[in-house]
């Protein structure tokens, strides 16, 4: 029998249930709810959590805003509904939205936001209420969907991280 080697693609794919899974991450809902609305156990919605995670590389327990911004710009999903005002994020808070999006951990999305581990949390949670975001997972889907995290088709380019409007104008 010959071996065939799976493609980078091929490897990253996701299942449909993963999908779903990764779909109700975005939208914000816990791990109980998710299962719930799912109809499978808590355990089996955490284990599609980190299957998600490893197909993407991100193998922390912590991470699930960075395996949603995997999943998301892997094309795989499509962003959550949005609030079609964008909030007008300053430059440094788009450099931790990048980071939360980028890292799972939190000493690596300070150094990446270039502020003490000890403020990543208490920031975050500021991000999260100015974008009226349920939490910082779902940030990160309503990120995408106001084409803040710069993949296909969005609005801000990556290297734009200033920009306070959508289409980059400042």
């Amino acid at each position: 029998m010959v071996v065939r080697i799976q493609t980078a693609t091929e490897l990253t794919q996701l299942t449909p249930t993963e999908k779903l899974v990764a779909e109700a991450m975005i939208a914000g809902v816990s791990n109980a709810q998710g299962a719930h609305d799912l109809g499978m156990s808590t355990g089996t919605f955490a284990a599609h959590v980190s299957s998600i995670g490893r197909k993407f590389q991100i193998t922390s327990r912590k991470g699930r805003a960075a395996r949603a911004h995997a999943a998301l710009a892997s094309g795989q999903i499509a962003p959550p509904q949005a609030p079609a005002v964008v909030p007008d994020f300053a430059r440094d808070e788009r450099r931790l939205l990048r980071a939360l999006a980028e890292h799972p951990e939190t000493h690596d999305i300070a150094r990446a936001a270039g502020i003490p581990p000890a403020d990543v949390r208490p920031r975050i949670r500021e991000l999260v209420d100015k974008a009226g975001a349920d939490n910082d997972t779902h940030l990160i889907g309503l990120g995408h969907a106001w084409g803040l995290l710069g993949t296909g088709g969005s609005k801000a380019s990556t290297a734009d991280l200033g920009a306070t409007e959508p289409g980059g104008v400042q």
